[in-house]
């Protein structure tokens, strides 16, 4: 545009576009605090809602947790006293098996002495001539074999109780270990059925939090545009009082603001450069504030942030021509713009933007300064 430079062309632009700016703002706020108040309601009932199921999941996963503990318990229990049965088996089989050998070892000696005896004649043992000198005869020996043999014969029949009553132990040990075992799948069925249902709670109560984290969002989001309204409400108020009274936008005051303002406005079409503060080259946000008020006679750092801390705090509703509006990036005051009319602003706004007029954001608005 011709005029994109020239102060009055620019304040013409701007009286014939308040009047319809201060109706489209009023209606806009009106739509804004019914669709705000009716979403802060139902956020708050769902997140109130929200908030009670987790308590319960809360709740019910104490529980949950307890009941697993038990049967992590019985679980352990259960496997260690199989682990004991498993050790008396083993150790009742190995003593069936040393009884066993014994026996094979005495039915062995038995043949092979039946053997020795009939190879020899029944002679060979020597019991014959042992008995021979003293006179006490065939009889006495014959005595002494069966004495022997029933006594080896007792032997045999003590070895072989002896292994029934270790099967017998086995038996019922190995009865035992069944029932252990069938203990043993029943714990690990319960527990792995406890750690399951654990594991979904937790998932569950996971999802609760992510819905109220998001109404919790929703909410802030609501009360943010409630502001913002509030806000747009008051800029309609002033426009509408503005025109009421004057019929046209007001002057800038006298003083530095107006310098500033002009001094910024004069530098509207130059390119943003980061860091710049070069008239006709380049400015960043801080650095066009900066120097617009250097025009007036009011020195300021080169920070959004010190520029925050070196003005004068000045409410919203209060606003004057050359006050600075400092915005929220990341936490901390990271972008700084001029107020030069109701609803409007002058800015270097970022990369690859000029210098220009635009609507005051609301959006991550901190409050004003006044140099």
């Amino acid at each position: 545009m011709t005029d994109a430079g020239d102060p009055k062309a620019r304040s013409g632009r701007r009286k014939r576009s308040s009047l319809r700016a201060a109706w489209v703002a009023a209606l806009t706020c009106s739509a804004s605090l019914v669709v705000v108040e009716g979403v802060g309601r139902a956020s708050a009932d769902d997140l109130a809602n929200a908030r009670a199921e987790a308590v319960q999941l809360a709740s019910q996963i104490q529980a949950q947790g307890q009941q697993l503990a038990a049967l992590s318990e019985r679980y352990d229990q259960a496997q260690i006293r199989l682990q004991q049965l498993d050790q008396q088996v083993a150790q009742s089989q190995a003593t069936i098996a040393q009884t066993q050998a014994q026996v094979v070892t005495a039915q062995d000696d038995l043949r092979r002495q039946a053997v020795q005896d009939y190879t020899a004649g029944g002679n060979n043992n020597g019991l014959e001539q042992f008995f021979a000198p003293s006179g006490v005869g065939a009889a006495a020996v014959q005595e002494y074999q069966q004495v022997a043999s029933s006594s080896l014969s007792g032997s045999i029949d003590r070895l072989r109780q002896l292994q029934a009553v270790l099967d017998a132990q086995t038996a019922a040990l190995q009865s035992q270990r069944t029932q252990a075992a069938s203990a043993l799948a029943s714990a690990a069925t319960a527990k792995q059925a406890a750690t399951t249902l654990l594991t979904n709670q937790q998932a569950t109560l996971s999802k609760v939090k992510g819905t109220i984290a998001t109404l919790v969002a929703q909410q802030q989001a609501a009360e943010a545009a409630a502001q913002a309204a509030a806000f747009q409400a008051r800029l309609a108020a002033q426009r509408a009082s503005a025109l009421g009274s004057l019929a046209a936008a007001p002057a800038a005051p006298n003083g530095g603001g107006a310098r500033a303002v002009a001094a910024a406005e004069s530098q509207i079409g130059v390119p943003y450069v980061w860091a710049g503060a070069t008239p006709g080259a380049g400015f960043d946000c801080s650095g066009l504030t900066m120097w617009a008020w250097a025009q007036a006679g009011v020195a300021l750092s080169h920070s959004a942030a010190d520029q925050y801390n070196e003005t004068t705090h000045v409410p919203l509703s209060d606003l004057q021509p050359g006050d600075l509006l400092f915005y929220n990036e990341g936490g901390t005051i990271g972008h700084v713009t001029m107020y030069v009319a109701p609803g409007e602003m002058v800015q270097a706004m970022e990369t690859g933007t000029r210098i220009q007029i635009t609507g005051i954001w609301t959006s991550g608005l901190v409050g004003a300064g006044r140099p």
